[in-house]
């Protein structure tokens, strides 16, 4: 009975995982709602995956909250001025699509490529963040270096984001789906499996520095 439920069995280890991934999905749910905060939130929530990779979690919401509070101002600001580029970029798509001659639909393939290279920072970013200290220039160059040298998981990470959000916007059904995945425990799970590979990244990176 005692190798059945002790702290080491690999279910206990599963439901404790299990039950951190939906309190941290939860707190990372409330702390995005102001929008502004979301840098830090997603900052806070890859701490925490991070951790779990590596084996080092104990306390995941209370670290969650420091980290939060820690890396506070360095994300808000680096998710503002991203946010920002987003939206800006954004509405000249609007632009192109929408108000001008069809003629200058070319127009369209730099500012995508512009947007790519954003999301490709923001994938970046926060996880870097997260385990490094830096500063936001720092953190935009290297985030984007690291997407070069790690093209094909960066090109595997935007184009699964961006298929859940393209089939959510084009199915209801699928929407409802995915929102109740995520708001259960789905963003706190995509984070811990995009931290597999950051985990391995980042060691990388440090050793050859």
């Amino acid at each position: 009975m005692d190798k059945l439920f002790g702290p080491n069995n690999p279910v206990t280890v599963f439901l404790t995982r299990l039950c951190d991934l939906i309190f941290l999905n939860l707190v990372f749910v409330v702390t995005c709602l102001p929008v502004i905060t979301v840098g830090a939130a997603v900052t806070a929530l890859y701490h925490e995956t991070i951790a779990i990779v590596k084996k080092e979690s104990t306390y995941p919401v209370r670290s969650y909250f420091a980290s939060f509070k820690q890396n506070f101002r360095q994300a808000t600001l680096l998710w503002i001025a991203l946010l920002a580029l987003i939206l800006f970029f954004s509405a000249d798509l609007y632009v192109i699509y929408f108000v001008i001659d069809p003629a200058y639909r070319f127009l369209q393939y730099p500012v995508w490529l512009i947007l790519i290279g954003i999301a490709s920072v923001l994938l970046y970013a926060f996880p870097l963040l997260a385990t490094h200290e830096e500063t936001v220039p720092q953190l935009v160059r290297n985030s984007f270096l690291l997407s070069l040298s790690n093209f094909p998981f960066t090109v595997f990470c935007v184009v699964l984001i961006g298929l859940i959000v393209d089939l959510s916007l084009h199915n209801g059904s699928i929407l409802v789906g995915f929102f109740s995945l995520f708001l259960f425990f789905g963003c706190a799970a995509l984070a811990l499996f995009f931290s597999l590979f950051f985990v391995r990244i980042f060691d990388k990176a440090e050793k050859k520095q």
